[in-house]
């Protein structure tokens, strides 16, 4: 019996052909472009707060708006 059929296929590992100082190189940003202005992300909340008050407004008066009317209708 020959150990050729024990072989698996995915034991064999390849070294990739990565150029190594491609990985090594860093570039460094200013800092300031990692900062985050809170009134900016203060601004957007309010505005997505905002908009989801004025969507729940008019879900509800429609709501009330449909009721008086079948109320109106039917009676």
């Amino acid at each position: 019996m020959s150990t050729e059929s024990l072989n698996r296929t995915s034991n064999v590992i390849e070294t990739p052909s990565i150029n190594v100082d491609v990985l090594k190189q860093n570039t460094f940003k200013d800092d300031r472009a990692k900062r985050t202005c809170i009134n900016t992300l203060n601004k957007r909340l309010h505005l997505a707060k905002r908009k989801d008050k004025f969507k729940n407004v008019a879900i509800v008066s429609c709501i009330f708006v449909s009721a008086g009317l079948l109320s109106f209708i039917a009676g």
